[in-house]
């Protein structure tokens, strides 16, 4: 497979700690497992790498004798998310592994000992739960800053 990573969304991925290896290790493993949420060809993956959980968002077109993927973002959370909560709205994601439309619900989310539910991307039937990027960079960035200053 080849992967595309534009110099704009290198930039990004760097100023977010994300390194280019982990993003092609989403994709790669997204695209082997079938485990990502799909709009059209734009393709959302996301894998455990450490202690964060990477998202890569992607645009895939299948060429003749390989696929093509260009990176349109990627970004990261320390949150864990465990059981989906609800499911209380359709989305026009569709969950690629069992090809059931996503729906927007919320899960449980856990960073340094504390649940809380929080918004998602669900796929009830495959119990798996994806975070867009607006949530990641934004809210759960900052949860994770306000959890660490009250810990120091």
């Amino acid at each position: 497979m080849e992967i595309k990573i534009p110099n704009e969304v290198m930039e990004l991925i760097g100023k977010r700690g994300i390194k280019e290896a982990d993003v092609k290790d989403v994709i790669e493993t997204a695209e082997s497992s079938n485990k990502k949420i799909v709009m059209g060809n734009r393709n959302i993956a996301k894998k455990i790498i450490g202690q964060a959980t990477v998202y890569v968002d992607y645009e895939l077109e299948k060429g003749l004798v390989r696929k093509h993927a260009t990176v349109k973002s990627a970004y990261s959370h320390r949150l864990m998310l465990g059981e989906i909560v609800n499911a209380t709205d359709k989305s026009d994601w569709v969950c690629a592994h069992c090809n059931e439309p996503a729906l927007y619900g919320h899960v449980a989310m856990t960073y340094m000992q504390v649940t809380r539910n929080g918004p998602a991307v669900v796929c009830p039937k495959c119990k798996d739960s994806w975070v867009e990027e607006y949530l990641a960079t934004k809210t759960l960035a900052a949860v994770e800053g306000l959890f660490e200053k009250k810990r120091a």
